[in-house]
């Protein structure tokens, strides 16, 4: 897995960090993370993004994806609170 980091500055004083993980090929992570907010992901699998909330248990999950079941990972985007786009 490949990870960068990149902070986005949208104005003096109010910034965001972006982690991004390559996973696959045509799968990658990118997490935000904001100083004051809970932090967000989204997943890309090809043309689709699966928009969720970024939970210790979630990032466990991903940090031990190499040895996850496939269901593993299914429940805990089935669990994880919803995201409003």
């Amino acid at each position: 897995m490949n990870t960068q980091m990149q902070i986005v500055e949208v104005e003096p004083g109010y910034s965001y960090v972006v982690e991004r993980t390559q996973l696959l090929d045509g799968v990658h992570l990118e997490v935000f993370r904001q100083p004051g907010y809970p932090d967000d992901a989204i997943l890309f699998i090809g043309d689709n993004e699966i928009l969720f909330a970024w939970t210790d248990e979630s990032a466990t999950l991903f940090a031990e994806l190499d040895t996850c079941e496939p269901v593993e990972l299914l429940a805990i985007l089935a669990q994880a609170p919803r995201l409003l786009a």
